[in-house]
């Protein structure tokens, strides 16, 4: 066995102190006796699972045999190609998003000022055939994102996305009561606002939660969560009771059978709660089940090791 000796700064032992008495406390142990042989198998334990993600990621096994680490290094110090190096031009990338939102601006003053025919942009001139167009790639995009890397979004910019969807809210009322024609809000029923935001909305949550489990976290919903599905869930039956026996026209309900639920509810249900996680996984070779089991052989090896440490 490799011997190595590690020096670490008090601030970090007053962390690893700090994990131990948690752990001690949520064991129901004694959270006051000495803290220094546990925060060593600590720190042993937070290497180790730092180490196995590491790898994991560099796409090496673990305890990763030296050919294989020859291997991989060989791979990494080749070339990049062209699309790579392309992809990797900051400058590059910076002047392609330039030409683009110029030649997007040339396209839309001829779509809708010239006529051109041929953009198509005068028969989709409202707000609401734009936001069928973007509203699925713009999500997918941007907000598992947000979700999986919320720990790293400060207050000010959780308070401007915020300010952001209650406007967006506040916008579409004003779209239906004012009129404003060009929002093409005013006549689209609650169906019609299914059609647009459930495979958004299905696909990024199964997205952010899939991103979460393969980095490790556990996945729990909080207690105001519980409370907004359960709300949604009773507001929805509320909507096929008013929408079907009461005639609410502004559900859009009327005249759509089971089949046309079917039709509705099954892309954004069966895609990403049943294909996408199979696709994901085929993809990228089952990178969560290899994560979970490194993770716990390394923490096997960690409790093994710190037994016979106090043996």
């Amino acid at each position: 066995m490799t011997v190595m000796t590690l020096t670490i700064e008090p601030d970090e032992f007053r962390g690893l102190s700090a994990l131990v008495v948690l752990d001690r406390a949520a064991d129901g142990g004694d959270a006051h006796s000495d803290t220094g042989a546990d925060a060593v198998s600590k720190a042993r334990t937070l290497m180790r699972t730092a180490l196995s993600d590491k790898l994991e990621k560099a796409g090496l096994p673990w305890a990763p045999p030296e050919g294989a680490v020859r291997e991989r290094a060989a791979e990494a110090a080749q070339r990049p190609g062209a699309m790579r190096a392309l992809a990797g031009n900051k400058k590059l990338r910076r002047d392609a998003a330039y030409v683009l939102a110029l030649a997007l601006l040339v396209v839309l003053w001829g779509g809708y000022v010239r006529r051109w025919s041929w953009t198509g942009f005068e028969d989709n001139n409202q707000l609401w055939d734009w936001l069928k167009l973007l509203l699925v790639p713009v999500a997918v995009g941007t907000i598992p994102l947000w979700i999986r890397d919320r720990k790293y979004i400060g207050t000010g910019r959780r308070v401007v996305y915020a300010v952001v969807i209650a406007a967006c809210v506040v916008f579409v009322i004003v779209g239906y009561l004012v009129p404003l024609q060009w929002t093409g809000f005013r006549g689209q029923t609650l169906w019609n606002w299914f059609e647009l935001l459930l495979l958004p909305v299905a696909l990024t949550a199964t997205m952010a939660l899939t991103s979460v489990r393969v980095r490790g976290s556990k996945v729990s919903l909080r207690p105001y969560q519980r409370v907004l599905m359960v709300a949604l869930a009773v507001a929805w039956i509320v909507t096929v009771i008013g929408g079907y026996a009461l005639r609410w026209q502004w559900t859009g309900y009327t005249g759509n059978t089971l089949w046309d639920w079917f039709a509705l509810l099954l892309l954004p249900l069966v895609f990403p709660t049943i294909l996408l996680p199979a696709l994901l996984k085929w993809i990228t070779g089952n990178a969560e089940g290899r994560a979970k089991k490194a993770r716990e052989a390394a923490m096997a090896s960690t409790a093994t090791g710190a037994s016979g440490t106090s043996g």
